[in-house]
């Protein structure tokens, strides 16, 4: 059920809370010494963090320094309260956030180092919350391999969607020959209106036109619209499913595989294509107007192009599968997730061809004649390593690797869903 206004969530800690000791002079009699009096996280849903620690100790606290993480695997964030040193302290710190920063049923874990006048340092004991949308009572069905976050539905509704995503990781497990190896969260939603918030903020004009039924939001967060087209709600989990299954298989953070692959992979997951998208694709096939593979490795800027760019994507996968197999795909999953091979490297070691030949082998098996040659392409999916966090960062890390390719992922899903719509 809704709330009338949303609230702020605290996790308050108790008088004399456990502290850690750190290494220093005097850290056992500092550490007694210190007594925290609370140590909350208030939060408004897309809008702010509120940090404070209230803390006394027998000689004055001088400094201060917050730290927090958003995820399971999350860099370490370091923040500067504002306090004023003394005996006793109240130190607070805010993060103004924007829409879709931090993914719904993030978990966020944080804790305080204080240092005293002789030196010594203590730490606070870790908090932790989930961060979830307070306009609503949310239910949760827990399980070590699904969470599913739910409100306004009974508990059979939440039993439906794990069942459904359990289907589903089990047909992407036989496809990739992998499992997510860690627990996944999905949040559901009950309206495009209730889902907007979580999702990253597109403007009003897009956002009355469009409909994103579900979203990769983090590596082991999905989001989903439950009830604005609940007769796809299977098709939505698996398609969520199969960009968070792929990119968990993919060994390295700073690797992204090409939009053919992953998406096509994830409309393969889904299911036949719709009659929409097989006309669109038989049509192009019958003008040879296909898109090239290499126009592929992103989404395409002309809007009138997302649906063939879905469906000709699921395609290739037909394709190759067809050809080759599934031992051969998950031979080229691997090489591409181990970081040592491009795309093309793989696609040469396990098909013989690179993404040209690839392009030019599936026009055949489509009963089309050679394409022209385009000229090379340097391009590439394989990114330099990510930079290394030392936890001086002066804003909020994005909700996972690749954000900005997840954001233009999300838009041409959602323009997609659109068009099939109208």
């Amino acid at each position: 059920m809704r709330k009338n206004a949303p609230a702020l969530v605290s996790m308050i800690g108790l008088w004399l809370a456990p502290v850690m000791l750190l290494p220093g002079p005097a850290s056992a009699r500092s550490a007694a010494s210190l007594r925290v009096e609370h140590d909350r996280l208030a939060y408004r849903f897309a809008e702010s963090l509120e940090f404070e620690l209230a803390a006394s100790a027998d000689q004055s606290i001088d400094d201060i320094i917050l730290r927090y993480t958003i995820g399971s695997e999350a860099p370490r964030n370091r923040r500067i309260p504002e306090f004023e040193p003394g005996k006793r302290v109240v130190a607070r710190h805010q993060e103004d956030l924007v829409r879709g920063q931090i993914p719904p049923a993030s978990e966020i874990r944080w804790w305080w180092s204080l240092e005293l006048a002789d030196g010594s340092q203590v730490e606070t004991e870790p908090q932790s919350l989930n961060y979830l949308d307070q306009r609503f009572d949310w239910e949760l069905l827990d399980a070590p391999d699904l969470r599913v976050w739910w409100y306004d539905a009974d508990p059979d509704f939440a039993r439906s969607v794990q069942a459904s995503a359990r289907e589903a990781l089990a047909r992407l497990q036989a496809l990739y020959g992998s499992e997510p190896g860690r627990r996944i969260d999905i949040v559901t939603f009950q309206s495009q209106a209730d889902l907007r918030p979580a999702l990253i903020d597109r403007g009003d004009t897009y956002e009355s036109r469009l409909a994103t039924l579900g979203a990769r939001v983090a590596d082991d967060i999905l989001v989903l619209d439950a009830g604005t087209r609940s007769d796809e709600r299977e098709e939505v989990l698996a398609h969520e499913l199969s960009h968070i299954v792929l990119n968990l298989h993919l060994e390295e953070p700073y690797i992204d595989a090409p939009l053919w692959l992953d998406e096509g992979l994830a409309m393969y997951v889904e299911g036949p294509l719709d009659a929409e998208e097989r006309a669109g694709l038989e049509s192009a096939i019958r003008n040879d107007s296909l898109m090239s593979v290499r126009s592929l490795t992103s989404f395409p800027g002309d809007a009138s192009l997302v649906i063939l760019a879905y469906a000709e994507s699921q395609d290739l996968i037909s394709f190759l599968i067809e050809s080759h197999g599934r031992e051969a795909l998950r031979e080229l999953l691997d090489g591409i997730g181990s970081g040592e091979e491009t795309p093309d490297e793989a696609l040469e070691r396990v098909y013989g061809y690179d993404q040209l030949a690839l392009y030019q082998a599936y026009r055949a098996a489509r009963g089309l004649p050679p394409a022209l040659a385009p000229k090379a392409d340097a391009a590439t999916t394989r990114r330099g390593p990510a930079l290394e966090d030392r936890g001086d960062r002066s804003a909020l890390p994005l909700p996972c690797s690749g954000a900005g390719l997840l954001l233009i992922g999300t838009l041409a899903l959602a323009i997609r869903h659109w068009l099939l719509i109208d």
